[in-house]
């Protein structure tokens, strides 16, 4: 094997012609050539990316924490509207057990309505005074064979929830007829508190009693009843005489 004819050097030398001019002879060493094009880039880029690490570090510690929003479904939504129910279930069984183990009376200087043909429930108590309930907005609908009598429910203090039954008697020429209509089967023996249409209002709760029958007469008018869930008397109202036949 032949032997080179020359030892591998240090140095690159660089010859740079440039007429009319003498050429330019330069030499650098292997070292500095690698050092300029080599390791000063990549040092050069591990810093800047040492910085910007650096910089962002910084930042992250000083940013708030992210607040990641609650996505409620719509059956969380309905579960958690059914546990509002149970609970209330569950105090207004307390209540009424509480009422049934207990003698039945009427507060002080309450004097007791007639309840028309409304069986009294056991215990019951008078707070018609506290005007938990009122309604508003009475107005009577007559075709050929139906009567409505619609009304609104409101309830007092808005930041308590109200629950009950509320009954509507309809007094005519044709007798009484009450509302729910299932209500009229049981008016030999009185009827029920319970029967009454179910509600529940914490501002406002429209209420459309209908009646079907006929109307023989020239006048008609309503009482309606509001108890309690658990059977207290909350609201009763007789309406004025409306004309049959004319508008409410």
């Amino acid at each position: 094997m032949k032997e080179a004819i020359q030892e591998p050097g240090g140095e690159v030398s660089i010859v740079i012609y440039d007429a009319p001019l003498p050429p330019r002879y330069f030499r650098f060493s292997k070292k500095f050539i690698r050092t300029l094009f080599v390791t000063a880039p990549v040092t050069f880029i591990f810093l800047l990316v040492t910085l910007f690490f650096w910089g962002l570090g910084n930042r992250v510690q000083k940013a708030p924490a992210p607040t990641i929003p609650d996505v409620m479904s719509q059956a969380d939504s309905e579960m958690i509207a059914l546990k509002g129910e149970v609970e209330s279930l569950k105090k207004s069984n307390n209540d009424l057990a509480l009422k049934l183990s207990a003698t039945p009376a009427t507060p002080s200087g309450a004097e007791e309505p007639n309840l028309l043909a409304v069986k009294k429930p056991y215990g019951m108590q008078n707070f018609i005074s506290e005007m938990r309930v009122d309604v508003d907005q009475i107005v009577l609908e007559q075709e050929s064979s139906k009567v409505s009598l619609k009304f609104s429910i409101v309830s007092t203090k808005p930041e308590n929830k109200v629950m009950g039954h509320v009954l509507v008697f309809m007094i005519s020429e044709s007798g009484m007829m009450a509302y729910p209509r299932e209500a009229n089967l049981n008016f030999s023996e009185g009827i029920k508190y319970s029967a009454g249409e179910p509600f529940s209002v914490s501002r406002l709760r429209p209420t459309n009693a209908e009646f079907l029958h006929r109307l023989i007469g020239d006048q008609v008018k309503f009482v309606i009843y509001i108890f309690s869930r658990e059977g207290d008397l909350l609201f009763v109202k007789e309406t004025k005489s409306f004309k049959v036949g004319s508008k409410g």
